[in-house]
């Protein structure tokens, strides 16, 4: 057991090796895999039935990841089957093998209905160049030529991390318990990262799994996509942090989606809930005068972005943006350009 500089405390000193399963809790697994990301890892959770598994979440499809999870079908479930698999929400990190997964195991996937329609209609647009009104978006934002070059070069980079989605699903709603073996599970649903990202939470077991909701170390990213361009996720999120905040307590274990299980929940909720109002007050200052998207990169972002990172902290930056816009803070204007420009109201 340690404790972080950011005062919460992680029990477990040691992490999973691939392939391999460290129990968290009775009858709950934690499993980590590779990402070919920044992001280099994503932890996945094994939960044992009386005679079968549930997996939540499977990783992004690559031949590292299905071989891995190869190796740990055949020697690390006992001899039982998968009887299930839970999808938190439509990111591909998170759902990208969902559809291989599935078809192996021969199961159902478990998913709310506006994750799963959302993937299925982004694997569709993945086999089709992007549209004119996504390549408006970007361009409204500020992208030029070079800029626009990157976004195609992502775009189309998507497809190799997913692969295709089961073609039916059960559907999971916020407040539905899901009995698995000895233990039942609430479904916590959070809005702002993904449209319905579904967390589950055990009060017997005192244990949370928070998908992307809830992490030790960075904070989630929160986006405005190109279609709703008029949207307030940074609002949902803010909201649904509070929501949580006050449904479990200090001592409730939270098995985050990346970075390590910890305690400590409603504090570091308290700190992500923090670090957008301050980075709200900044970027308020910021736009005394007329600024693009892309202007206000430096007053959100301590790092510097490049091609890898420029596509999603454009999304992350509108997300503010359009906070305060709709709480009056800020006032926006097309120019001749088509660029949008915000200023103070």
């Amino acid at each position: 057991m340690r404790i972080g500089s950011n005062n919460l405390t992680y029990p477990f000193d040691n992490r999973p090796k691939p392939a391999r399963r460290i129990e968290v809790a009775p009858k709950v697994f934690w499993l980590r895999m590779p990402l070919p990301i920044s992001l280099n890892h994503i932890n996945l959770w094994l939960l044992e039935d009386d005679d079968g598994w549930t997996i939540v979440d499977t990783g992004m499809s690559n031949q590292e990841t299905k071989s891995l999870w190869e190796s740990l079908l055949e020697h690390e479930l006992d001899s039982k089957p998968v009887k299930r698999v839970i999808g938190t929400h439509m990111h591909l990190d998170h759902i990208g093998l969902a559809g291989w997964l599935c078809r192996k195991c021969q199961v159902d996937l478990w998913m709310p209905r506006t994750e799963y329609l959302s993937c299925r209609v982004f694997s569709s647009e993945m086999k089709e160049p992007p549209s004119p009104e996504t390549i408006e978006f970007y361009k409204a934002a500020g992208f030029g030529d070079a800029e626009l070059a990157v976004f195609h070069e992502r775009f189309q980079a998507r497809s190799n991390f997913m692969t295709p989605m089961p073609t039916s699903y059960r559907q999971i709603s916020d407040g539905e318990n899901i009995r698995i073996g000895d233990f039942e599970w609430t479904v916590m649903v959070g809005k702002g990262h993904s449209p319905e990202h579904a967390c589950l939470y055990c009060k017997e077991l005192n244990v949370f799994i928070a998908g992307d909701q809830n992490l030790p170390r960075i904070t989630p990213n929160v986006s405005v996509r190109p279609d709703q361009p008029s949207s307030n996720p940074l609002g949902e999120w803010l909201t649904t942090c509070e929501y949580f905040k006050n449904q479990i307590d200090e001592q409730v274990l939270i098995l985050p989606s990346h970075g390590d299980p910890f305690y400590g929940g409603p504090l570091r909720l308290q700190a992500i809930i923090d670090d957008h109002l301050s980075s709200l007050e900044k970027l308020h200052d910021y736009c005394v005068s007329p600024r693009r998207v892309v202007d206000v990169f430096p007053t959100l972002f301590k790092g510097k972005i490049e091609d890898h990172n420029l596509v999603i902290a454009t999304c992350e930056a509108l997300a503010h943006l359009n906070y305060l816009l709709e709480a009056s803070q800020l006032s926006m204007d097309i120019g001749p350009d088509g660029i949008k420009r915000f200023q103070r109201s």
